[in-house]
């Protein structure tokens, strides 16, 4: 639905040979592929209606995912490209002037492909937010329910620059649950860091800068070092010291944690003095 002919297809791919007479087009050969990544489109960002309609979407969007499929839809691709089903079995597709390349190459080609992937989602990600109504979509509630997007911004320093950043993100998002937890039952308050982390999405959120000083914390922990907790009640005494914003924290009962009752003396008390 993105992508509907081999010419649209290359704008997306870089530095691919053209098909010679009587070759099928690399269209066809990856069509099924660009079915099943479309599916991930969809399922991950941007929803059944978007695909349906993309000319719909914002020109920046409807690129980014473009870039999206071709690529993804080409690196699944690549390790089969060569090869022919024969009467004999498997054959790979050769002629007097082109060998297979090794296996050091078509890893790094992939690799490559997969890196013109993830920028594609950054880009989308970044074009998402800015769409009134997505954190409310399947997708969007998704992404919004933690602290970290796949953003150089967010990432930076968290993950290893030889893997995919998607998987790295993955694998990022999974240890920042528990931390993101821990943080806001003890300090931050569950309401509050449900507006934090949903504050990429709110266009003009005064919650942004808030999120992102405990990103960097939580951030630290995922790194190794123990949670920050001396950082966490400096970000507590900050909001307390401005009661006219983050009302989320300020009716939560978190917020009874740092403030207990006054001590309260009474002669019946044993410990009673004048």
């Amino acid at each position: 639905m993105i992508i509907s002919n081999d010419f649209e297809l290359r704008r997306f791919i870089p530095n691919v040979m053209s098909t010679v007479e009587g070759e099928g087009s690399l269209y066809e050969k990856i069509e099924p592929n660009m079915g099943l990544v479309e599916a991930s489109l969809s399922d991950i960002f941007i929803g059944l209606e978007m695909l349906a309609n993309p000319r719909s979407m914002p020109e920046a969007l409807r690129n980014a995912a473009s870039v999206y499929v071709a690529n993804e839809a080409f690196r699944m691709a690549v390790p089969s490209l060569d090869l022919v089903l024969t009467p004999n079995g498997f054959g790979i597709v050769n002629n007097q002037n082109v060998v297979p390349a090794s296996k050091e190459r078509i890893e790094r080609l992939m690799f490559s492909l997969a890196q013109m992937r993830d920028k594609a989602v950054s880009t989308m990600v970044i074009a998402l937010a800015d769409i009134d109504g997505y954190a409310e979509t399947p997708q969007g509630e998704w992404f919004s329910s933690s602290l970290f997007l796949p953003l150089a911004g967010h990432l930076s320093g968290l993950i290893d620059p030889e893997k995919p950043m998607w998987d790295e993100y993955l694998r990022i998002r999974n240890i920042a649950e528990p931390l993101e937890n821990e943080a806001a039952d003890e300090f931050i308050s569950p309401e509050l860091m449900t507006r934090l982390r949903a504050a990429p999405f709110e266009k003009g959120s005064g919650y942004a800068r808030l999120a992102g000083r405990v990103r960097r914390v939580i951030a630290g922990a995922i790194a190794g070092a123990p949670l920050d907790k001396r950082a966490l009640t400096d970000l507590v005494n900050f909001i307390r010291e401005n009661p006219d914003k983050y009302p989320e924290w300020h009716a939560s009962r978190t917020a009874g944690l740092f403030d207990p009752p006054v001590f309260e003396n009474d002669k019946k008390s044993g410990g009673y003095w004048f």
